[in-house]
């Protein structure tokens, strides 16, 4: 029980796993959790490319971490 607890709060399970019913009335449900949301067209496009950007950015950066992980397995860095 006690790990099945740990795993849930670390977001491993859903909150209706939960055996103990008055843990499951502290979680918030999701449609009080979230909002609906109306926007326009040109705001979801300029988020869409704020996105877009961010993951060429992600890209970049492991492309990055690639090379100088293989440099050092190769021994090919400088020390």
């Amino acid at each position: 029980m006690d790990e099945y607890k740990m795993l849930f709060e670390k977001g491993c399970f859903l909150a209706n796993w939960v055996d103990d019913e008055s843990a499951q009335t502290d979680v918030p449900k999701i449609s009080k959790a979230y909002s609906n949301q109306t926007k326009d067209l040109q705001t979801l496009l300029s988020e869409l490319d704020e996105i877009k950007e961010h993951i060429q950015e992600v890209r970049e950066r492991e492309w990055q971490l690639d090379r100088l992980l293989y440099f050092h397995n190769n021994n090919l860095s400088r020390q």
